[in-house]
């Protein structure tokens, strides 16, 4: 059936369909189909490339004791062959057609993705639909998965920075399972068979916990019929990610100095708790950070970099469906970490007592503007956006609007966030200093 529709630039419409209830905004097309299952296309004649993705509310921060990196073991698992293709096969035939094809998982989402030449595209959603939603699972790929996995948990501990951010994660994070890897822990993983493989795919990979997202040079309608056709095919039971319970107020300094002889330069993470993403104050956030970190013109850079007593900064923002952070991570020599700390303490405190200047605001603001503009022409981009939106944040409109968001935030917001959350005695810090 196709259906005629009329588009109204900055209005919402809503329709009743024979597939569900569906919203069309700034031509962007949501669809919630009758099994429970999000379609979001958004059709582009500017590009020649078209972006296939299917995201999951599941991550790290969900899983209980037992199933410590699995979301992302799971993730291995669907590239090991499904019902319809053999293992190795779905890769080769993207790659044929010059497309790539690939994965993520994080502690609040996981992701499946293709970009390939629009000619392809039904290729690439029927591929990702084989994918995840009739993965094997077999119990010989998840033996032969296990040493691959345990190995990139061997490099992962081996490299000191994810010593620092996993012991940083520790100390921040004391109720929600941010404190724990999205890699997991060895005797976790050495533990996984195919009942717990397949109870947790089948009981998180559930159309009510899937949004399908193609962006690019497609005809809308033939893509919402090949969705329907599969995607909305598939039977589950409900599942809706819970709730992340949000950290109490943190009162006091958390720190730990960390010490390796194989390292030769200092390694610094300072953090505090901040609120969770698509909150009013995620958006100032983001806007304090282009601020203070956002490259070669920010505050720090100038401060810090320019003067020579870091040889890198950066941080910001790490959105969480939970309490999140706003960080700063520093790379200096040894006996220069108390003065860049001192440094950025300087800064902040002079930024709490006086505000930042409506310029420098509105500035940031224009920069976060104009590169979100420019990222979008990517199809790859623009896709995850959207995806992320609706998986994780719960709210497409978190990306159909973020830059009208981002250029509401006012110079209040940014002086009222300082004053907040980025105060002198409730931050965590790790150091990773050589023994």
């Amino acid at each position: 059936m196709r259906i005629k529709y009329i588009f109204l630039v900055g209005c919402i419409m809503v329709y009743t369909a024979l597939a569900g209830t569906f919203t069309e905004k700034d031509g962007v097309y949501i669809e919630k189909l009758d099994n429970g299952a999000t379609v979001i296309v958004k059709e582009r004649e500017d590009t020649k490339a078209v972006a296939v993705q299917v995201w999951f509310g599941v991550g790290s921060v969900f899983e209980n004791d037992k199933e410590r990196g699995l979301s992302h073991f799971l993730e291995h698992m669907l590239f090991n062959g499904t019902k319809y293709t053999e293992p190795g096969e779905i890769e080769a035939e993207i790659e044929k057609k010059g497309g790539n094809i690939n994965a993520a998982t994080s502690y609040d989402f996981t992701y499946y993705h293709i970009e390939i030449a629009s000619p392809f595209w039904e290729e690439g959603l029927q591929y990702l639909y084989y994918m995840t939603t009739a993965p094997l699972l077999a119990e010989d790929m998840i033996k032969k998965e296990k040493p691959i996995v345990l190995e990139e948990l061997n490099r992962h501990l081996d490299n000191p920075k994810n010593l620092l951010w996993d012991t940083f994660n520790k100390l921040a994070y004391k109720v929600s399972n941010y404190k724990h890897p999205v890699i997991g822990y060895r005797e976790t993983i050495e533990k996984f068979d195919r009942k717990l493989v397949t109870d947790y795919f089948y009981s998180h990979y559930v159309p009510s916990n899937s949004y399908i997202v193609i962006v690019g040079n497609i005809d809308r309608n033939k893509v919402i019929n090949k969705v329907r056709q599969t995607f909305g095919s598939v039977k589950g039971k409900h599942y809706t990610p819970p709730s992340v319970p949000l950290e109490k107020p943190q009162r006091k300094i958390r720190k730990k100095v960390l010490k390796k002889d194989q390292i030769t330069r200092a390694y610094v993470a300072i953090g505090w708790h901040a609120p969770p993403v698509g909150s009013d104050e995620s958006f100032t956030a983001t806007v304090l950070e282009e601020i203070l970190v956002g490259g070669r013109t920010s505050v720090l850079y100038q401060e810090l970099k320019e003067k020579g007593l870091v040889q890198a900064i950066y941080g910001g923002y790490l959105a969480h469906r939970g309490t999140s952070q706003f960080l700063f991570y520093f790379v200096t020599s040894p006996e220069k970490v108390d003065k860049v700390k001192g440094e950025i303490f300087r800064i902040l405190e002079e930024y709490r007592k006086n505000g930042v200047d409506l310029s420098v605001v509105e500035d940031a603001k224009k920069k976060i503007v104009n590169r979100e503009i420019f990222a979008r022409e990517e199809v790859t981009h623009d896709a995850e956006s959207l995806g992320y939106a609706a998986s994780v944040v719960g709210d497409i409109y978190y990306d159909i609007d973020y830059t009208e968001r981002i250029r509401k935030v006012k110079k209040e917001d940014v002086d009222r966030f300082l004053r907040n959350y980025l105060k002198d005695n409730n931050y965590t810090e790790v150091q990773l200093l050589p023994e």
